[in-house]
């Protein structure tokens, strides 16, 4: 075979390696940001539902100790969404308590059951929460397993050396890669091309520990309950005016 041809030949063949790279590698950044606005909605779940519902507990125990030991019950570390202006805010309170109706015979029962019922509802938008996670963990594994093959099967050393003699002039290539290179940027490039650390991506979800079913710890929270009440009895007679 001529030695023209032989060159030809495999310049076409790291051609369509190249081709074929950074076609697959377009699929995995696509799952990738898939899994980025997954997150992102994760966030908002933490923030926008999560977040009220916890300071609505904080808002009812109203004292750090007492806020402190409920999430140690739950095993959820430092003070999430808490803020003392916040859980003291007579306002505030009453916003997050429209809408729920304290029951029993006492006012002491109204009042447990208040913080039972206040729980109940931070678990409900804990399971929708759970479950999106869940789902961000299951797209984590596949992209992790896309990029561990991607990386198997492909060689960026190579690639890039085939890079600093294409002409740009392909059509794929161009989209892929944009306009021509020079030679001088294709040390950014090979930055560009390196996949980044997919923990990057999972340290963005907020961290949030499998909380108790209520029924598990009733009776530990009725307890804190209490302690409340018995603590701020006149503030808690104008809470359960609330509803």
């Amino acid at each position: 075979m001529c030695p023209d041809i032989e060159k030809a030949l495999a310049y076409q063949v790291r051609k369509e390696i190249a081709q074929r790279y950074f076609r697959i590698r377009k699929l995995i950044e696509e799952d990738s940001e898939n899994v980025t606005r997954m997150i992102e909605d994760l966030v908002r779940v933490y923030e926008d539902k999560l977040g009220p519902a916890m300071i609505r507990i904080y808002a009812l125990l109203m004292d750090k100790d007492l806020i402190e030991r409920f999430l140690k019950e739950l095993g959820w570390e430092g003070l999430p969404f808490f803020d003392d202006h916040i859980v003291h805010s007579e306002n505030i309170r009453k916003r997050l308590l429209q809408g729920m109706e304290p029951h029993g015979w006492f006012k002491s029962s109204k009042f447990t059951n208040l913080v039972m019922d206040s729980y109940r509802k931070l678990y409900e938008e804990y399971l929708e929460f759970d479950d999106l996670r869940e789902d961000i963990l299951d797209e984590l594994a596949v992209v992790k397993e896309e990029i561990a093959q991607f990386t198997r099967n492909y060689s960026l050393d190579e690639i890039m050396s085939f890079l600093r003699n294409l002409n740009f002039e392909d059509e794929s290539t161009v989209k892929a890669l944009g306009k021509n290179i020079d030679s001088s940027k294709m040390g950014e490039l090979e930055k560009k091309l390196a996949f980044p650390d997919i923990s990057e991506i999972e340290d963005r979800m907020p961290n949030v520990p499998k909380l108790p079913k209520p029924d598990d710890i009733e009776g530990r929270l009725k307890a804190l309950a209490h302690e409340a009440f018995e603590r701020h009895r006149d503030e808690i007679n104008e809470i359960l005016q609330i509803g």
